[in-house]
C-alpha cells in the first residue's frame, strides 16, 4: 500500500533511489523493537514444539490460495492497462512477481520496479505504467478501508483485548479513524477523477497548495501530473471500473480465505471464528506499511497481537503461527520473483540500476 502514497508525493517517490544508511538503521530499529514485543513473554522451546505439531498437509492449500490472489491482480492490472494498450494477461506476471518481491528489499522499490519492467517490455511511458499502479493501489487501499468497515460495523469491540475493559472513547477513536480513512480514500479517487476530466482546473488546484515550493519542483510536478493522467484511462470505461472493482473484491476475499488453512495446520479452526480473518488481515496491511526489511518484526507483531490478544489463543502458537504465515507469504512471492528474473535473463542489479536511472529521467522528463 505504500504506492498510493508515494505516488501523490512525486517528488519524495523520484527521490526514493538510495537507501540511507540511517534509513536501514531505522527500520532495522523497529524490527528489533517489534520482534522484542512479539517474542518478550514466549519460551522458543514453545515456538519450536508448536512448529514441529504443525499439520503441513494444510500448507501448499494456503500456498496455492495466497499464489491465487496474484492472478486476480494480473487480470486486474490487464483491465487498468487496457486503455492504454492491449495486453495479454500472462504478460503482467513477470514484472508483477519481480516487483512484489521488490517491495521485501529495503528500498521497497517494488511499484517502481513494476511499472519500470512493464514500461520496457511493452513500450508504454513509465509515467502512465505508474498510474496504472497507483489506480491499483488505491483500489487496494479502498477495499482495506471496506474490510476494515466492515469490522467496526458488525464487531466494534473487535481491537479490544480479550480480558480488557471496553472504553467507548477507544471505540469512538477507532470508528472514526475508520471514516476517516475511507473519506481519504474516496478523495484520492475523486482527485484521479477530476484529474482525467477536468485537468486544467485540477493542475491550478494543485497548483495553489503547491505555490510555497520552488518553482522548479512546482513544474516537475504538474509535468508529472500531466503525463499520469494517461494511465488513468480505465476511469473513462464504465465497464472497466465495473471489472477493477470486482476484480479488486476479488482479489481481496481470496487474500483473506487464503490466510484459513492455516488455522487448520495449528488446529485453532475451532477456537478462531472465521471472521477473525478480516481482523487479520486488516492488521497484517497496517503492519506491511511500516518500513522494516522484508516486513520483518510488525508483521509477526500484528499476527500474534491478534490470535493472543483479541481472540485468545496460546502466545506460543499465536507467535509461532506469525512466523509460518510471513514464511509462507514471503516465500512464495520471492520463488516466484526468482523463477520470472532467473526466466526473463533479469539482473536484480541491474533492474535497480536501471529502475534508479529511468527515475531520475522521469524527473527531468516524465513519461
Amino acid at each position: 500500500m505504500q504506492g498510493i502514497f508515494l505516488a501523490f508525493f512525486p517528488s519524495v517517490f523520484y527521490s526514493f533511489q538510495v537507501m540511507k544508511s540511517h534509513h536501514l538503521i531505522l527500520g532495522l530499529v523497529i524490527a528489533g523493537l517489534a520482534l522484542f514485543l512479539t517474542f518478550r513473554n514466549v519460551s522458543f522451546h514453545e515456538i519450536y514444539q508448536s512448529i514441529r505439531g504443525l499439520e503441513v498437509q494444510y500448507l501448499p492449500l494456503a500456498v496455492a490460495l495466497f499464489f491465487a490472489s496474484f492472478a486476480v491482480r494480473v487480470y486486474r492490472w490487464h483491465y487498468l492497462c487496457r486503455a492504454v494498450k492491449s495486453i495479454p494477461p500472462r504478460r503482467f506476471y513477470s514484472p508483477m512477481m519481480i516487483g512484489f518481491m521488490g517491495n521485501l528489499l529495503p528500498l521497497r522499490a517494488g511499484e517502481f520496479i513494476r511499472a519500470y519492467l512493464l514500461g520496457k517490455r511493452e513500450d508504454i511511458g513509465f509515467s502512465t505504467s505508474f498510474a496504472t499502479i497507483v489506480v491499483e493501489r488505491i483500489f487496494d487501499m479502498a477495499s482495506v478501508l471496506v474490510l476494515f468497515a466492515g469490522l467496526l460495523v458488525f464487531n466494534p469491540q473487535v481491537f479490544v483485548p480479550q480480558g480488557g475493559a471496553s472504553d467507548p472513547r477507544i471505540v469512538t477513536a477507532v470508528q472514526s479513524f475508520g471514516v476517516m480513512s475511507f473519506a481519504v480514500c474516496l478523495g484520492l479517487i475523486a482527485f484521479c477523477y477530476f484529474l482525467l476530466h477536468q485537468q486544467e482546473r485540477t493542475l491550478r488546484l494543485v497548483r495553489f497548495f503547491t505555490r510555497i515550493l520552488p518553482q522548479g519542483l512546482q513544474q516537475r510536478i504538474d509535468e508529472i501530473l500531466r503525463s499520469f493522467t494517461e494511465g488513468l484511462g480505465v476511469l473513462r470505461d464504465p465497464k472497466g471500473i465495473l471489472a477493477v472493482v470486482l476484480l479488486s473484491a476479488l482479489t481481496w476475499t481470496v487474500v483473506v480465505v487464503a490466510n484459513y488453512p492455516l488455522y487448520y495446520a495449528y488446529g485453532i479452526e475451532s477456537t478462531v471464528p472465521p471472521s477473525s480473518l478480516v481482523t487479520l488481515v486488516v492488521l497484517l496491511c497496517a503492519a506491511v506499511m511500516i518500513p522494516t526489511p522484508g516486513f520483518i518484526g510488525p508483521f509477526q507483531l500484528a499476527a500474534t497481537f491478534m490470535l493472543a490478544d483479541l481472540y485468545g489463543v496460546d502466545r506460543a502458537v499465536a507467535a509461532s503461527f506469525s512466523l509460518v504465515i510471513w514464511f509462507v507469504q514471503m516465500s512464495t512471492i520471492c520463488l516466484a520473483g526468482l523463477f520470472f528474473l532467473l526466466r526473463d535473463n533479469i539482473s536484480l542489479v541491474e533492474l535497480s540500476r536501471a529502475a534508479r536511472e529511468r527515475g531520475d529521467q522521469a524527473q527531468d522528463r516524465p513519461g
